[in-house]
């Protein structure tokens, strides 16, 4: 796992700047979708405008997890404050979720009625606009959601991506509009929101893992495993116990070394262990390791 460096928490490159970066795009697009849309008659663009005030709401969501979430271990938290993070995604995909259903019933009812979206070229260039930003935004963020192993960043990126596909068809309905197929642009929402909805359950599914103390996945496991039978002096290892909390992850494992060490070596062994399964982890995670007698290889 790669080791994110440190930057300022305002910095586009850290967990929180990314987040404002995305709540000043939002802002500014909630203002020109929604202005341009009541200026020019036009309710899809409009209602494009208030599908952004839920990526405002979640870029919110996602700034309070990151802050709780840095927040040192104390005596109410005492392995800290990670989970309010893992918490924040679990939001964040749930808005998501209901994100694509709202979108889904708008196409059906547009598939059902034949509405079709009259758009000038206007209204057809801010949403271009709008896709355009939203895919950088959702690039830069879940680069940095993965660097950072945040699920509170992924799903926030996943709901920057929602809002730029939910402005496609806002574009195609009003192009395809012009050549007499109205029903396009619900057909194309639909794809959309079917797309999104995919996305959300892969959000919720690794969050809901997290907060009910799942294990780390099989390909993690299995670093730690070769980190911990690395270690010189290790005779073997049972009771491996993994689990993250947020950017945090914990790891508590039994080993056996040789029963006639001295406390001192035994203790020193433990010690590389941590360290090496560290290593393997990118240097952000808790490591306990109790030892016990094994063999002696002299009888």
């Amino acid at each position: 796992m790669e080791t994110p460096s440190k930057s300022c928490p305002l910095s586009p490159q850290s967990p929180e700047g990314v987040t404002y970066l995305g709540l000043g795009v939002n802002l500014g697009l909630f203002g020109l979708k929604v202005g341009l849309g009541l200026a020019l008659g036009s309710t899809a663009l409009f209602a494009d405008g208030v599908h952004t005030v839920s990526d405002l709401a979640t870029d919110l969501i996602t700034l309070g997890g990151l802050r709780l979430a840095r927040r040192p271990p104390d005596e109410t938290h005492a392995y800290g404050h990670g989970k309010f993070e893992t918490l924040a995604g679990t939001l964040v995909a749930l808005a998501l979720l209901a994100v694509g259903i709202f979108i889904m019933w708008e196409a059906w009812r547009v598939l059902h009625q034949g509405e079709g979206i009259r758009l000038g070229w206007a209204v057809a260039l801010v949403a271009a606009l709008s896709v355009a930003l939203k895919e950088w935004v959702y690039r830069v963020t879940v680069r940095l959601g993965r660097a950072f192993r945040s699920a509170a960043l992924q799903a926030n990126a996943w709901h920057h991506r929602s809002d730029a596909f939910s402005s496609v068809p806002v574009i195609l309905g009003g192009t395809l509009a012009q050549f007499g197929l109205a029903r396009a642009d619900g057909a194309a929402a639909l794809l959309v929101a079917l797309f999104i909805g995919w996305a959300a359950f892969g959000i919720l599914r690794r969050t809901l893992h997290e907060l009910s103390e799942g294990a780390f996945p099989k390909q993690e496991r299995d670093k730690v495993i070769r980190a911990i039978e690395g270690v010189e002096g290790v005779q073997g290892w049972h009771k491996l116990r993994t689990r993250y909390s947020g950017q945090e992850a914990f790891v508590d494992v039994h080993i056996q070394v040789n029963p006639k060490l001295s406390v001192a070596a035994s203790h020193e062994i433990a010690s590389r262990v941590e360290e090496a399964v560290r290593a393997v982890l990118g240097g952000r995670a808790s490591v306990v390791v109790h030892v016990e007698p094994g063999s002696d290889p002299e009888e």
